[in-house]
């Protein structure tokens, strides 16, 4: 649990191209936009490293969210929760799982899964192919949402046996290799199947295929599960994110849920927060290293600067950073005085 004036930064994928990095040559990198991260590398040089026991669900841990072992995140539910136009209870009692509109291109004996938001489908779009597939499927066990045009939900009478894969690791990859399994795998790939076969003949998808736009010809099913059960004292009193599912997490653990803009500074410098940084995770997904150079460095500039002055400061006591890898690095004035310990640069880091 964390201590007085804690401020945890939750950084997904900040070590997602360290395979790479570690490998290229002085050249190579040059050809990289200049790491400017006076900050991160002071504090992965300096702070407390700790290994986790529980890697896949670090943050949930953390926030004290139940998972069982080997089972997916509830993501679905949690998201729910924060879903702004939902005027339905989730109950603990419902099974929820995500149900996202995808686009999938043949490639030789599988699919790709090429497009998600890129789909850009509108809020009238979505309602209209996800009525179409209810009405085809009214005698099935299940219903269909469509919350946000990219947020499709299934609520389930009974919780489906079905190990998923969420839908960021699934982009741009051959989904073969992602497939659901468990006992339920089979009986949800007939119904996808059909899905696709309906969303084929759809008007919305003859109407955007012919102003040459991406067509939502699938679905990806993730996430399902009851809501977990919470922790209303986990020593956190703000969640800072844009994230719909951390929004959602912040609501089940009794956090105030802030969005993440230029004014964070002003809720962080008190209390126990929580700040979820997650903009380098798209360009991980789309082996964009140019890209992910660009934004850690805005990362540096615009977030992390800020809570290093208020720990110099002491405004707040210590810092703690958690990506998903099993790493966490905790940060306090006394340990960056640590001057003996050289700072390296973020390239030659292999917590990944």
């Amino acid at each position: 649990m964390p201590g007085e004036s804690t401020l945890t930064l939750f950084i997904p994928d900040l070590f997602g191209f360290q395979s790479i990095l570690s490998t290229l040559t002085k050249d190579e990198l040059s050809q990289l936009p200049e790491f400017k991260l006076p900050v991160l590398e002071k504090w992965l040089s300096r702070g407390l490293i700790e290994k986790s026991k529980d890697q896949n669900n670090i943050v949930f841990s953390e926030l004290g969210l139940s998972v069982e072992k080997d089972q997916d995140k509830h993501c679905a539910a949690l998201s729910l929760l924060a879903e702004s136009n939902v005027e339905i209870n989730v109950a603990t009692d419902s099974y929820w799982l995500r149900a996202d509109p995808v686009n999938l291109q043949p490639d030789l004996d599988t699919a790709l899964l090429s497009a998600h938001e890129e789909l850009a489908l509108t809020q009238d779009e979505a309602n209209k192919l996800v009525e179409h597939i209810n009405k085809h499927f009214m005698d099935e066990p299940w219903e269909m949402y469509a919350f946000a045009p990219h947020r499709w939900y299934l609520r389930l009478e009974n919780a489906a046996d079905l190990k998923t894969s969420p839908l960021d690791n699934v982009l741009g990859e051959d989904i073969n290799q992602f497939m659901p399994t468990g006992d339920d795998a089979n009986y949800w790939f007939k119904i996808t199947n059909e899905i696709q076969m309906l969303l084929h003949g759809s008007n919305v998808n003859f109407e955007r295929e012919s102003k040459n736009m991406w067509t939502a010809n699938s679905i990806w099913l993730w996430g399902g599960g009851y809501l977990p059960e919470n922790n209303l004292n986990s020593g956190y009193d703000n969640i800072i994110t844009n994230s719909i599912l951390y929004s959602g997490i912040g609501y089940h653990c009794g956090f105030d849920v802030l969005s993440l803009d230029d004014d964070f500074a002003k809720s962080i410098d008190t209390g126990n927060n929580i700040i979820v940084l997650d903009m380098l995770s798209e360009h991980v997904q789309r082996r964009d290293l140019y890209s992910f150079v660009q934004i850690l460095n805005k990362i540096e500039e615009i977030y992390l600067g800020v809570c290093n002055e208020l720990l110099v400061n002491k405004k707040i006591d210590r810092i703690k950073m958690l990506t998903d890898t099993d790493t966490s690095i905790t940060i306090t004035k006394q340990l960056l005085r640590r001057w003996w310990k050289r700072t390296k640069s973020f390239s030659s880091f292999k917590y990944a």
